[in-house]
């Protein structure tokens, strides 16, 4: 009986294994300025044939830590970034994987929404703070919004099923939250590794050095998971996790040259592919500028086109060095190099003084054909009261303004509430071709209190990225802001605890003295002898 169960175990095993999926991949892509784009994506897939009540009690190559928290608090889709670093649009083009600006950001879908979702919320907030070594506990209520028109669900399977983003899906309520400030270090790394099936032993991840990753002019670690439905009574789950790398290297600091290696890279060179991954490839996208230097290969990649090569790992051995070398002396910084972004965005703070200022945000969309719709969304936190009647658009086409009134086609403000909940604006705008749309809005900035004061007051506070997302959802962030407030002399304090001191000193000394000291008359004939 026992050898019965124990074969009907054995059978079933590679059945339960074939419903998880993982694949890992690793993108370098050579940049107009002479830097490296080094692109790292894990993704796990895993069929669930549960309900949306059942428990999972059985994880492989999916991580129970993240499985759990998408059960306990009913997360359909969940999105967390720790950024450091300024992305170039204007440069670099679109970002592989819309990071956001510098600080943490996070995310979520939430199903049941009548059932107390921000305790849920909070909860949330919580867990993944301890899970990824965090101060995710900081998003309070003063911190998070709900937005209406941006973040919406897209799925993260390009071959998979989307049926959960249907009207027959449960519904969902979004929660969002950012921390400019937060500080990205390999605290956070570390946990983030422990969630892929061979950590950092084998396989691309092996890669994955702190110390290089985070030397770089960019760095974003990113992990996006969802639950989707199978079918429209939710009755089955696939349950699917992205992870990923994104770090923006610079060769030429150290060499004059564009040669990288993974070697000068990362410090390491590849080890045998992950063995639970049923794809595990390094992709080199090739330059294609005519007037570019010619550059080769080494070792052959496995596959090559026109403008890609392809590196096999289950085909190539261990220790594989993959390197392009570039037939130059040096690297020459391009002068004018091309744009690669359609759309450009910039936010920044106008007027002077510690009272009252003003947002100015520019719109760019440099197709000199097509118009461009976008959603612009910003948070902006309860200590800078905005004027709506203020708000004002303003369009240049060909260099000549134009007209207004097509641009804004729909618009959500929510109002802040003082230590409860931030400013919320989100614009729906159509970009005409060959145009620049500018939009401003006043604030008056709140006098804090001095315990509401960070330890560092004087050098403000940081204002979080504005989002601007694009038609095929794909997001452009802004640069983060400062702003100084009305800042107490925190010096005053010592000045009158000093002053205080020293008038009590005196009189308490003179008052002692005449209390206590004892008077004599001295006779002048018995002080002369």
């Amino acid at each position: 009986m026992i050898l019965q169960r124990l074969l009907v175990l054995c059978l079933a095993l590679p059945a339960a294994l074939a419903k998880d999926h993982f694949t890992e991949h690793l993108q370098l892509t050579p940049l107009p300025d002479g830097k490296l784009l080094a692109h790292f994506d894990f993704s796990t897939r895993v069929d669930a044939p549960t309900n949306a009540q059942a428990e999972l009690l059985d994880y492989d190559l999916f991580p129970k830590a993240i499985g759990q928290v998408i059960q306990a608090y009913n997360v359909r889709d969940m999105h967390l970034v720790f950024t450091q670093g300024r992305w170039l649009y204007d440069t670099w083009g679109l970002n592989p994987v819309s990071s956001s600006g510098t600080g943490v950001e996070l995310w979520a879908w939430m199903e049941n929404p009548h059932h107390d979702v921000d305790h849920r919320w909070k909860t949330l907030t919580n867990v993944l703070s301890g899970l990824f070594c965090a101060s995710l506990n900081f998003l309070d209520d003063t911190l998070t919004v709900e937005p209406r028109l941006s973040f919406q669900q897209q799925p993260l399977w390009e071959n998979g099923t989307d049926a959960s983003f249907t009207s027959a899906a449960p519904p969902a309520v979004l929660r969002y939250g950012v921390l400019p400030q937060e500080n990205v270090c390999t605290e956070n790394l570390t946990p983030w590794i422990k969630l892929l099936p061979c950590k950092s032993k084998a396989g691309i991840a092996s890669l994955l050095n702190p110390h290089r990753i985070y030397n770089a002019n960019y760095h974003a670690m990113a992990i996006h998971t969802q639950s989707v439905c199978k079918d429209a009574a939710c009755t089955e789950r696939v349950l699917l996790l992205k992870q990923t790398v994104t770090s923006v290297l610079d060769p030429v600091r150290d060499s004059s040259r564009r040669d990288w290696s993974l070697e000068s890279l990362f410090g390491r060179s590849l080890s045998a592919a992950c063995p639970v991954a049923a794809a595990s490839n390094v992709h080199v996208d090739l330059p294609t500028e005519e007037n570019d230097a010619s550059f080769h290969l080494d070792p052959a990649p496995t596959k090559k086109n026109a403008s890609l090569a392809i590196y096999e790992l289950q085909k190539a051995h261990a220790g594989t060095n993959v390197a392009m070398l570039w037939d130059e002396t040096h690297f020459q910084y391009p002068l004018h190099s091309p744009r690669r972004g359609h759309i450009l965005a910039n936010r920044y703070f106008t007027g002077y003084g510690q009272e009252r200022g003003g947002l100015r945000v520019t719109l760019q969309n440099l197709d000199p054909v097509r118009a461009a719709k976008v959603t612009y969304f910003d948070s902006i936190p309860w200590f800078l009261k905005l004027y709506l009647h203020t708000f004002q658009v303003q369009a240049l086409q060909h260099g000549q303004p134009i007209a207004t009134d097509a641009i804004l086609q729909d618009m959500y403000y929510q109002p802040a509430v003082d230590r409860a909940r931030p400013n919320m604006l989100e614009y729906q705008l159509e970009l005409p071709a060959d145009s620049v749309v500018t939009m401003t809005i006043d604030f008056d900035k709140v006098f804090l209190k001095y315990t509401e004061h960070r330890p560092d007051a004087n050098r403000g506070f940081d204002i979080g990225s504005a989002v601007i997302t694009l038609e095929d959802q794909s997001r452009i962030y802004t640069d983060t802001l400062l702003v100084s407030l009305p800042t107490p002399d925190f010096s005053m304090p010592y000045n009158v605890i000093t002053l205080t001191c020293t008038v009590i000193a005196l009189f308490f000394g003179s008052l002692f003295n005449l209390l206590i000291r004892n008077f004599t008359v001295v006779d002048e004939k018995d002080k002369k002898e």
